[in-house]
């Protein structure tokens, strides 16, 4: 009631209702953002976009730059632009051998573009030199693999005790649904939970930033639950 008296009182002040619908939705969409963390983040893709022209400007001058061409890479993949992150990222590789994030994202790029193989070996290179890199997220790639691969439950065992020591709240679901697709629902259940419970134990913005998992992870386990 109060938001509607409001919005009742500016378009009368105003002159022009939709103006203050727009105003009101916006202010609605930051708050939630500020102190809630739900709903997706709709600016991330230009802030990205923006981050991309200025590493190109870098590389223009200085093309050894084999920094700029690893964030390149990422940016692209994290657009879901993989041709394109591959061939940044490999313009990046006589430099950048040995470093985690160069070769985790040169081999999910790899395995996103249908090139499996080498992708899981880049990966694998990439938990080998830190096995904390990017959160845990090389080992939902390699789970998918395994499944993908039919490969014997104490190798995916293997991965699945890594996650659970590595991972995030975003990882813990992001490989529940990867094991939930393989039919696997105890591991799954499993993920969901850790993901409900690390989310639980995180203070500050890290709450805002891992609660839309949590309430994915809550939606899936009622899932499992109703389908068992």
């Amino acid at each position: 009631m109060n938001k509607f008296l409001i919005f009742v009182l500016l378009s009368y002040l105003t002159g022009n209702p939709l103006l203050v619908l727009v105003i009101m939705l916006l202010a609605i969409f930051f708050a939630e953002r500020r102190f809630v963390g739900i709903l997706p983040d709709v600016f991330e893709p230009w802030r990205r976009t923006k981050r991309i022209r200025q590493l190109k400007r870098e590389i223009a001058i200085n093309p050894a730059n084999a920094e700029s061409y690893l964030e390149l890479g990422e940016a692209y993949f994290r657009q879901g632009k993989y041709e394109s992150a591959l061939s940044f990222l490999e313009n990046a590789g006589g430099k950048m051998e040995g470093h985690p994030l160069f070769h985790f994202y040169l081999g999910a790029s790899y395995y996103q573009c249908g090139r499996i193989n080498i992708g899981k070996e880049e990966i694998e290179k990439a938990i080998k030199a830190n096995p904390k890199v990017s959160l845990g997220e090389p080992y939902v790639y390699l789970v998918r693999i395994y499944l993908e691969e039919g490969q014997p439950d104490e190798k995916i065992e293997h991965v699945f005790d890594k996650l659970l020591s590595y991972g995030s709240p975003r990882v813990f679901y992001e490989a529940g649904r990867q094991f939930l697709s393989g039919n696997d629902k105890e591991r799954a259940r499993r993920l969901f939970q850790e993901t409900i419970e690390s989310y639980g134990a995180c203070r500050g913005s890290l709450r805002r930033k891992y609660r839309r998992w949590a309430v994915l992870a809550k939606i899936s386990l009622s899932s499992i639950s109703r389908g068992s």
